[in-house]
């Protein structure tokens, strides 16, 4: 990159359709291959009572454009699947999905169908944490709670999940919100199969005990492939998170091992507010959108991508201090995977921020380095403002904004 672009923002983009409210706590799953950012859940901006939400979008990343599914989706009884004589008589009724705090969810590809499945979180109607998977068929737009054979495993909330082919893998978590409550140090493992359908293959099995506490609110990602899965631990208080390459963990999806990664060279981020990770990789880029379009008389040329080892960044929002204000703001980290075995941090905060647009999330698909914002008018940074935690709730505020990171940045430069 040339000098003269060293200082330059990254480029924001606006979205279009059915806006999403800016909600705090929101879950999000990306289906990299249709390019598409599914989005459930979380709280009102301003909402003292921290009520949840159902609401239930999706994000073409192509046309930039938001859809609502919370009011048309359909459930699905379980009666309804077991006896066919009853799908005459009583045909699918419109019926949005539950509100639930803190649930995790993933996008999966199984039985021919596209999938997210959400597991776990507290209950408002049960009032409780529950231990319920729910699956919503994305193409025909219904949802119904899956009946997982074997083992039940213990409900909770903020605990974390990744689909690989046709297995869920879920980390840790949490009994409830009291400040110290108990986390949750498992993991489980569940199996679709066209005989059995899905069924608990692993239970609550205890995470080797010389590992660290993970805490709650893991973040994790397959990484290999899919041999393996990349954990970063979560927190266990009401302080900032600080990784470290001790409780950087590799899960090994065959031989169900643990292995950490205290061989590392580079700094961890610390001080962390919250975080989000994706894994990269230069044999998934794809074709940038505005790369595809040619000028008349022209011919098509190669498209060149950046080469860059496969990594998994870390996006990590951190407290800066800048024109005697102190702000939370992300900052990306690029951790190299083995036999690299390396962490730097990439120094883009200055361009992703803007004055009036707040990145509160992160997503990749492809070649598609995004952060979800708001830029709605009077919108207060988190963090910035003394008098911000008194702010009357702000209903316009909505996911309305995306600011792109490119390629080049996760190159290596001599």
């Amino acid at each position: 990159m040339a000098d003269s672009d060293a200082s330059a923002k990254f480029p924001f983009l606006k979205l279009r359709g059915d806006l999403p409210c800016f909600n705090d706590w929101a879950t999000f799953a990306v289906d990299r291959q249709q390019d598409k950012v599914y989005m459930y859940g979380g709280v009102r901006p301003g909402d003292e009572n921290n009520l949840p939400t159902n609401d239930f979008y999706s994000l073409n990343l192509e046309t930039r454009q938001w859809i609502n599914h919370t009011m048309s989706l359909k459930f699905i009884p379980r009666s309804y699947m077991l006896d066919p004589f009853c799908k005459k008589d009583s045909p699918l009724q419109p019926r949005s999905l539950p509100e639930l705090t803190e649930a995790t969810c993933a996008f999966i590809e199984v039985a021919g169908g596209r999938f997210v499945l959400l597991f776990g979180g507290y209950d408002l109607e049960a009032e409780g944490p529950t231990s319920r998977l729910i699956a919503i068929d994305l193409d025909l737009e219904t949802w119904w709670f899956v009946d997982v054979r074997g083992t039940s495993i213990r409900p909770r909330m903020t605990a974390s999940m990744v689909a690989i082919k046709n297995r869920l893998f879920i980390f840790g978590g949490r009994d409830n919100f009291e400040t110290g409550s108990p986390t949750i140090g498992t993991y489980s493992i569940a199996e679709y199969t066209p005989e059995s359908q899905w069924t608990w293959r692993v239970s609550d099995a205890l995470m080797p005990g010389e590992l660290p506490s993970l805490g709650y609110g893991i973040q994790c990602v397959p990484v290999f492939n899919g041999q393996k899965i990349l954990l970063f631990n979560g927190r266990s208080n009401d302080q900032l998170i600080d990784l470290s390459p001790s409780s950087t963990i590799f899960f090994h999806t065959e031989n169900y091992t643990f292995q950490d990664a205290r061989t590392t060279v580079g700094d961890f981020p610390k001080g962390i507010s919250w975080y989000q990770i994706a894994s990269v990789t230069t044999n998934e880029t794809l074709p940038h959108p505005l790369s595809l379009k040619r000028r008349r008389g022209t011919n098509s040329l190669p498209i060149q991508h950046p080469s860059f080892r496969d990594s998994v960044l870390i996006v990590a929002w951190v407290t800066v201090h800048s024109q005697g204000k102190d702000t939370v703001s992300p900052e990306v980290w690029q951790y190299f995977l083995p036999p690299a075995e390396r962490i730097r941090c990439l120094g883009v905060g200055a361009k992703v921020f803007y004055p009036d647009i707040w990145p509160e999330a992160f997503v990749c698909s492809g070649n598609r380095l995004l952060f979800l914002a708001s830029r709605s008018e009077g919108h207060a940074r988190r963090g910035e403002d003394a008098e911000m935690e008194t702010d009357e709730p702000r209903p316009s505020q909505r996911w309305d904004t995306a600011v792109e990171m490119p390629l080049e940045h996760l190159e290596e430069r001599t």
